[in-house]
């Protein structure tokens, strides 16, 4: 398995510095993603709270929006704070987010994508990549798609992760939108056979090694969410056999963490720097044992250092 090729997916509550700190621990070479952030909230948000840290390259910013002129500004923003690529939300299916005429329902704008891209393209030297969905509401035709990836291809988009579904616009909730529409492995690998010189990364329900083993020679990559926020180990199972990194044990992992995040601290609660652990001891006979340690240390604002002292069962 190439290891460069694994993604891990943006998620809005989730992908902080603390959880990607977490996962670089666990992975060397992991592409690391943050939350969505609006453009609009980039801008006047104090910098420090997006500032890049040397050990978490590969890292793309996600961005949202649909004004040009606010991503020519992000632009040169993401420059200085040195992330690795620019990448737009073109798949965010929340009535928030729609409401505010981004996300999802951009697929309806080609040109207005492809402006933004070169927006982008005239105030930094960044790949930029687009996060997408194989269509909108119920109709599973993909020239929507196919329109968007021509244009923005044109204006200098060279990669595309495609989550294998679609979004549907007309309420139905973010948590719905990832398990309702179906999910479409072979209309995505069909647009990325369709455009041999772009590379495509696949989205969706990739939650086995199953999965995993099928497409990850298919694709330019596999971009992985929920599944490694809910069980972080797992992904020792998909680097097992690699270089990457020797195994760790729960225990390793923890302490490393705690190493990692100790110069970052000041001022922030237990619930911030602990609460992306939860998962640390997933489907394991001490999980229910943990989560209670965890649940109480961060409650109570006790010493981190508590959870070191915690035996497996």
């Amino acid at each position: 398995m190439n290891i460069s090729q694994i993604h891990l997916a943006p998620m809005v509550g989730r992908t902080d510095f603390f959880f990607r700190a977490l996962i670089r621990i666990l992975s060397k070479e992991i592409n690391l993603y943050t939350e969505m952030i609006t453009c609009d909230t980039f801008i006047h948000t104090d910098r420090k709270d997006y500032k890049v840290h040397p050990e978490e390259h590969f890292i793309a910013i996600q961005l949202a929006g649909s004004k040009p002129e606010m991503f020519s500004k992000c632009a040169s923003m993401v420059k200085d704070n040195h992330y690795d690529e620019i990448n737009i939300n073109v798949g965010c299916p929340s009535s928030k987010v729609v409401k505010g005429e981004f996300g999802a329902c951009l697929m309806k704008s080609p040109d207005l994508l492809a402006e933004i891209i070169q927006s982008i393209k005239s105030q930094v030297d960044l790949p930029v990549s687009i996060k997408t969905r194989l269509g909108l509401d119920y109709d599973e035709d993909l020239s929507l798609l196919i329109e968007l990836i021509d244009k923005t291809s044109e204006a200098g988009c060279r990669k595309f992760i495609i989550h294998a579904r679609n979004a549907i616009l007309g309420g139905m909730s973010p948590k719905k939108n990832r398990s309702i529409p179906s999910i479409r492995y072979h209309d995505a690998l069909q647009i990325k056979n369709k455009y041999p010189h772009l590379q495509f990364i696949l989205n969706g329900e990739i939650n086995d090694l199953e999965t995993i083993g099928m497409y990850v020679e298919t694709f330019d990559g596999l971009m992985i969410g929920r599944k490694i926020y809910d069980d972080p180990m797992f992904l020792q199972n998909i680097y097992r056999g690699s270089n990457d990194m020797p195994k760790l044990s729960r225990t390793e992992v923890l302490d490393m963490y705690l190493q990692t995040i100790s110069p970052h601290m000041k001022g922030k609660s237990n619930y911030i720097l602990l609460r992306h652990l939860f998962g640390l001891h997933y489907n394991t006979p001490s999980s229910k044992k943990w989560k209670k340690l965890l649940h109480e240390v961060i409650q109570e604002e006790q010493s981190i250092n508590r959870l070191l002292e915690f035996k497996e069962n």
